[in-house]
């Protein structure tokens, strides 16, 4: 219960902040492929990392002639490290997020150094730290999954049947993106 409050909380502060904030009409064909510069948040909760590596390789290929950011808590950065690929990683410590599962500025400000084309949450379920560093990032195309108060957060959602399965969601995510 006090989790779900201090969500409730979070949410409220998010959408007060963002309130004023509209998304600039795009066009999603170009807005994919031109972009140049991604920002990909991983999944809070990885049951399944193999997946999750396969979607950041996919993803480097893709943006290969670019630059590509991953943001990982420093206890997922150990096996994003591993993958050896060219992109930048920007690590966050738990008390880089307040109780309220908002990032706090010092988070903020490492993020706010770059900006991008593109954003991508990796997380089937809501979460509101990582769907806040989407809005956040300030791209123009920000790429979440179907789920709970996504409208808020994301122009462009992924509808996937499967959200136990991580592979699958990440599938669908890259045919999804193969069409633009």
């Amino acid at each position: 219960m006090l989790e779900g409050t201090r969500r409730g909380v979070g949410l409220l502060y998010t959408r007060f902040r963002f309130r004023k904030i509209s998304d600039p009409v795009i066009r999603f064909t170009e807005a994919v492929s031109h972009a140049r510069r991604a920002l990909v948040l991983l999944p809070e909760a990885t049951k399944d990392i193999s997946s999750v590596q396969w979607i950041i390789r996919s993803l480097a290929e893709r943006f290969a002639e670019g630059t590509m950011t991953v943001v990982a808590r420093s206890d997922q950065a150990t096996w994003v490290k591993k993958e050896q690929l060219r992109f930048q990683i920007l690590v966050y410590d738990r008390k880089e997020v307040s109780p309220w599962y908002i990032p706090r500025s010092e988070l903020l400000g490492k993020m706010k150094r770059s900006t991008f084309d593109v954003a991508f949450d990796l997380n089937p379920e809501f979460a509101l730290t990582s769907a806040f560093l989407c809005r956040e990032s300030k791209a123009p195309l920000r790429v979440g999954f179907k789920k709970l108060h996504a409208d808020e957060f994301y122009n462009f959602q992924v509808n996937t049947k499967s959200t136990n399965s991580l592979a699958v969601a990440y599938r669908n995510l890259a045919r999804c993106l193969e069409m633009f």
